[in-house]
Order: structure tokens, then sequence, then C-alpha cells
């Protein structure tokens, strides 16, 4: 039996990655030419390349969008991609960062350093000079930072997750403790069909959906590797030095906040590898007595959302979209 390191099992990984990352361009790419994107573009303003640290890397730059025609204190959301750690970026991204400003929001659609050359804590500590960038500059574009959403999906989900329990519990974690010392947290975070715990993937085989065996054998191998390169060689067990890799395991630990958590929204598909992660986040908000708001989507992959293609994704974008309206009073 081969090993994670036989060159053919590598090639097939970096193939793998390839594929599914010119996927992601090609969906954005595509989305670019559809008639509502268009429109959208034309009632926004887009700020490209800005970077939130001084030295000169694209992992530390973001886009901002935010609607042309609005005033000033609008919402501000974060928005942070998915792509396990070590693939995509704002640039894939982007059309669901047009489609949150068309509805009202300023949003900063961020970049990070990718796994395996940059492991953990580094797309954390990015997310965390990203959000303290944000919230000294919001103003600037329009935003409101005292009305932030943080959202991600998939890593995404994970490093949002992170940000918030490092934003609301004091942790003696370097990573943690500044962004706890940026002195304010979101008010909402949106955790959508996120691995909120990296390590230990063999954990979902036991609690992985009904789905068809091809599916459930690579997305397994998925979460495996994705774990290997965000972690490395201990990426079998929790560790409690990298809790904040595992932030599912801090929320479901006995500490309690030390400012207001903020509003949950939670969501995944019935038929993603990674709903338990879900439903364990929505069982540690229950018994800690925070807010949230969790969906399930039936039938629905891994972040189905973002193709766009069922019935249940269009379901997603109205009721979410009608969520953040309601709870930030948007006009």
């Amino acid at each position: 039996m081969g090993t994670l390191n036989d060159p053919g099992k590598l090639k097939f990984r970096q193939f793998r990655k390839r594929l599914f990352e010119n996927s992601f361009r090609l969906i954005a790419w595509s989305k670019d030419f559809s008639g509502y994107q268009q429109a959208a573009r034309k009632r926004c303003k887009i700020y490209r390349n800005i970077a939130y640290l001084s030295d000169g890397r694209k992992a530390h730059q973001l886009d901002i969008f935010r609607p042309d025609a609005a005033g000033r204190d609008l919402p501000v959301m974060m928005y942070i991609h998915g792509g396990g750690f070590t693939m995509c970026s704002k640039d894939t991204h982007r059309g669901i960062c047009l489609a949150y400003a068309d509805h009202g929001h300023v949003v900063f659609n961020i970049n990070y350093r990718l796994s395996p050359k940059y492991k953990f804590p580094a797309a954390l500590e990015d997310v965390g000079h990203a959000f303290a960038w944000i919230v000294q500059n919001a103003r600037q574009y329009g935003g409101d930072p005292e009305r932030m959403v943080v959202s991600g999906e998939s890593a995404g989900g994970n490093l949002t997750l992170a940000l918030a329990i490092s934003s609301c519990f004091q942790r003696l974690e370097p990573v943690a403790q500044a962004i706890w010392d940026v002195g304010v947290a979101p008010k909402i975070i949106m955790v959508m069909c996120g691995m909120l715990q990296v390590s230990a993937p063999r954990r979902l085989k036991r609690v992985c959906p009904a789905i068809n065996p091809f599916s459930k054998a690579m997305d397994l191998t998925i979460a495996r590797d994705v774990s290997r390169a965000y972690l490395g060689r201990t990426y079998r067990t929790p560790d409690p030095e990298r809790e904040l890799a595992d932030p599912l395991l801090a929320l479901e630990s006995d500490a309690n906040p030390s400012r207001q958590f903020p509003l949950t929204y939670a969501m995944c598909g019935t038929h993603d590898i990674l709903l338990d992660d879900t439903k364990r986040l929505e069982r540690a908000l229950n018994q800690k007595g925070l807010p949230h708001v969790v969906r399930y989507f039936p039938n629905q992959g891994h972040a189905f959302h973002l193709l766009g293609l069922s019935r249940q994704a269009g379901i997603f974008w109205r009721e979410n979209l009608e969520f953040l309206h309601k709870q930030m009073a948007i006009a």
C-alpha cells in the first residue's frame, strides 16, 4: 500500500487541486457575464487590491465592494473565502461579495496565506490583521464597523468561527491575543458548510451522511489532504496547542465568552461530508445559550450555494439576504 508521499499520489493531489481551483475560476469568470452580475457592477463601486499589510504580498490584499448610490454608515461584511486552506482567493469569490454589496453592505473580500506552504496559524494571523484593518478603515468607505458581519464558507467558515472566538474569549495564543486587542467583536458571523475541526479527519468516516460510495471516498480523501496540508504531520489528532485550528473544540469546551458573542448564522447541506460539524456547532451554541440560526438544506453537497444550480441554492440566498436585512435593518 502506498503512502501520502508516493509520487503517484502526490501528482494526483496536485492534479485534483488544479482541477478544483480552475473550476472555481471558471465559475467566477462565467458569473461575471450573467445579467445580474453585470447589472450589480453598475450599481456598485469596486476598489481592488488594497493592502491590509504593507509587505507587498498579494496574500495580504483585499477588495472592497459597496453600493454606489448609498450613503454612509452602511453595515460592513468581511468575507473569508474557502478552498480547503490551500486554494482559491478573493478573485474566485468576487461574485458572492458583489451580491452582498448590491444588497446594502460594504464588503471587504480578503486574501490570506495558503497552505501547505503556510500552515496554521498563518491564515488566522492574516484574518486577524485584515479584521483590524477593516475596523480602522471601514468608515473611509462608508461602512459602520460597529455593524460588522464576518462570513465565510468551508475553510473560510473555520476562520470565521476562530476569529469570533478570539475576539470574544480571552485566550493565551498570540494570534488570539492580537485579535482580542482589536477591542471589538463582530455583530454577526455566518459559518457556511464549515470545516470546524480540521484535525482527526478520520472522524468524518463515522459521521458521514448517506451519500454514494464514490463521493464519500473522494470527500474523505480531500478532508485528509486538507488536514495534512494545514496542520502538517500531526494532523491525525487534536492538539491543545493549536485549538484555534479546531475552533469547534474551543466552543465545545467549558470556557465562556468575556465579550458578547456574535449572533451566529450557520448552514450546511445534508449531503455534505462536513454536516456533523454544523450539527455540533448548533449543539455547542445551544449549550452556551448563545443566539443562533442554523439551516440545513436537503440533499445538497458541499458549498452548493456557490454554484447556484439547484432550487435549494435559491432558497438559501433568499433566506440569507432576508436574515441580513432584518438583523442589520438595511433600508
